[in-house]
Order: C-alpha cells, then structure tokens, then sequence
C-alpha cells in the first residue's frame, strides 16, 4: 500500500510541474497579446495627434510624447515619430497606386510633384512605438526577451 501511495504523488509532481508551466505560458502568451493591443493603441493615438494639422506634425517631440501617454502600464518604451510627403498618381481616381515620396515644407505645406502627378504633396505622419517583452519564465526554445513595436500612418488635414 506504501508504494502506491509513492507513485500516487510521483505521478501528482510531474503532472504539477507541467500543469504550472501551461498555466505560466498561458499567462504570458495573453500578457504579450496585451503589450501588443497597447503599443498598436499608444501608436495611433501619436499618429493621429500629428495629423491634426500640419502644425502638429511638424512637432515630432509633441507627436512622440503624445504616443507615450498611452503606455503607463508598459515600461522602457520607445516612440519615433517622423512625416513625409508623397504626390499622389496622375489620375485622382486611382488608390491603388502608390505616389511619389517628396521632400515637402511642413511650414507652408509646400511641395513640388512633378509632371505625371495629381495635385499638391500629401503630409502624413508616421508613428513607431516600441518595448521588450519580458517572459514570466524561461521556456525551452522560446526566447526570454522579445521586441513588440507596431506602426501607424495617418495622411495630415
């Protein structure tokens, strides 16, 4: 009866042991899930600060801060945010080719499309937002430390 009883909490240790792993894992996979739907969020919200105006593009810091703001919950976080300008295609009616990427002004919205263009330069902003995941544990071929970033372009009014 003494042996049974030993393999009884043998059998109860080994499965403890990877029930505890499954459980950790299931916690991280939601937690980088989590750090993901932030860091999309704070890079939104950044790129739709800038396209506000064209003043509020031109602040890259104040773009950058305001992406930032999202991420109280998220720790060594890093936003770059930038602008550029592009001529849309010849025919206005065509969203499916991209245009031209231009050096434009941000000052006066000033830009210079060559012939086979349509219009005046586009300004958009562009917002990264990035942090390292960092795993509960270490699991056997799962790396410990992982980057998360995600990107967001939004065309300035």
């Amino acid at each position: 009866m003494n042996s049974r009883k030993g393999s009884v909490f043998v059998e109860f240790a080994m499965l403890f042991s990877v029930l505890v792993l499954l459980v950790m894992a299931a916690g991280d996979f939601g937690r980088i899930f989590f750090d993901g739907i932030i860091v999309q969020n704070s890079a939104s919200t950044g790129a739709h600060w800038g396209s506000i105006s064209t003043g509020h593009a031109a602040s890259i810091s104040k773009v950058e801060a305001r992406a930032l703001q999202d991420t109280d919950t998220l720790a060594d976080v890093l936003a770059i945010a930038s602008q550029f300008c592009e001529c849309p295609p010849n025919n206005p009616n065509d969203f499916t080719t991209p245009g031209t990427i231009v050096s434009c002004d941000l000052a006066g919205v000033e830009g210079t499309c060559t012939a086979g263009t349509y219009g005046y330069p586009r300004v958009y902003v562009k917002t990264r937002v990035e942090t390292i995941f960092q795993t509960i544990g270490p699991y056997p071929g799962i790396p410990q430390n992982s980057e998360v970033s995600r990107e967001a372009y939004m065309r300035v009014q």
